[in-house]
Order: C-alpha cells, then structure tokens, then sequence
C-alpha cells in the first residue's frame, strides 16, 4: 500500500528512509535526495571517462626515496609515495631551476665595460628589470653619458675653424699658457669683445685673453646694481680691458 512505510537506505551515504514517500509511492527509490543522486552520476561518469586500472598498473616507484608503492585510483600516475616525499621532490626541483637561473645570471656582460659578472639572487634574467651594469659605477657612468647628450648645446661651428685654432694656439703661447688673472695654467681663450657679428669673428691677438676656467666663467658675469640715482655696472671683464667708465645710450 501506497501509505506503507518501506524502509531503505541510501546507495550513497547508507541514510535510511522511506521509499514509499518518493518516486509516486513506488518504492523504488534508491538515493535519499537529490544531492545523493546527483553525486551518484558524478561517479558513474568519472568511472566512464577514467576506467580504473589494475593493481598491477598501480604499482610505482617513488622518484625520492625508491621504494614500491601502490597509487591511489584517483592520482595513478603519482611520483611521491608519501606527502613528505613530493615535498622533498619540489624542493629539489626548485633548487634545480634556482640554480640553473643562477648559470644564467653568473654569465652576464656588463653593457660598460664589457666584463662578466653574477647578478644578485633574485634579480631578473630577462625582460625591462634584468640587470645590465657589473656596478653602480658603470650603471651611473651610462646615466650621465645619456643626460649630456639630451642637455649637451651645440657648439659653435667658429671655433672649430682653422683660424681660430691658430689664433687661439698664439694667444696661449703669448701669455705662457697662464692665466692673465690669477696665473695658473691655463687653455681657455676669451674674446674681449664678442657680442657684434664683427667682434665674433675678431681673432686679433688684442682681443683674445687666456684664461683658467673659473675666470672664464667670471669675465661672462657681468652684474648691474643700484647705489642711490647712480647704476653700478660691474665684472671681471672691466678690470682684464681696464674700463672704468661705461656709457648707456
């Protein structure tokens, strides 16, 4: 009778329960619900897919420790026998990949001085972060040699001409190759006057001076100050040509 109490259990999960209350009263029910029915076909698909093998076919070798060991069904083509041995099997995988990456990096050629050198541990081999200089020197050297050539002026297409290497080469040899202001040695040579298109090309011996570096600098300082109604005009260059007098117009 459909109002029957059959009992029977879970092919699954071995639940007891009644039969008769499911599939129409019929009492053919095997699953208790439809998270054990659905886990059934899951199973049954798996076995499908993946026919399970021998005893003799889960039979391996363990690649640590050598020892036979039998595979379980779900991962037949296990290395390790035990959790401790595939950790030891990864540990010595990665120290295997580690210490290949390390040939690798030990093999390096700086891109400034052309020596061979060894990265550091954890450095990148390849790619916009792999190192490319044995040292900070030569990392710097390469950084300033790039900077000069993005701020570096154009030079003057006059002073390389060869009138103005003879004039410059007199000059030098005039003043004993010192400097006319403070007498140490000295390679630079500064026109007088320079600012018209006639005086820039003016390489006469009265308007070259030689002179060191920092005075070079200093005759180019030319300062303009106030000292009641009067303007005070004053540098270095006054002093070297002997003016004293300046007239605005």
């Amino acid at each position: 009778m459909p109002d029957e109490i059959r009992l029977k259990k879970c092919v699954v999960c071995d639940t007891e329960f009644d039969a008769n209350s499911r599939n129409f009263g019929r009492g053919r029910q095997t699953y208790c619900g439809p998270k054990c029915r659905q886990t059934a076909d899951n199973r049954r698909h798996y076995r499908r897919r993946n026919p399970p093998k021998s005893e003799a076919e889960l039979q391996r070798i363990c690649v640590t420790c050598g020892n036979k060991f039998t595979a379980h069904y779900s991962d037949p083509n296990a290395l390790a026998c035990s959790v401790m041995c595939g950790e030891a099997r990864m540990n010595a995988e990665r120290r295997r990949q580690a210490a290949e990456r390390y040939d690798v990096l030990s093999q390096m050629e700086c891109g400034e001085c052309g020596t061979k050198f060894t990265a550091g541990k954890y450095a990148s081999k390849s790619g916009p972060k792999a190192p490319k200089f044995c040292s900070p020197k030569c990392a710097r050297r390469v950084a300033q040699r790039a900077h000069y050539q993005r701020t570096k002026r154009k030079t003057n297409p006059r002073l390389g001409a060869a009138i103005w290497q003879v004039a410059r080469a007199k000059a030098i040899e005039r003043d004993g190759g010192k400097c006319r202001v403070c007498g140490v040695e000295a390679n630079h040579v500064h026109h007088a006057f320079h600012l018209t298109e006639a005086e820039m090309h003016d390489h006469s011996p009265d308007n070259l001076i030689c002179l060191c570096g920092s005075c070079h600098s200093k005759a180019h300082d030319i300062r303009i100050g106030k000292e009641g109604d009067e303007v005070i005009i004053s540098g270095l260059v006054f002093s070297l040509l002997g003016i004293t007098k300046v007239r605005i117009a």
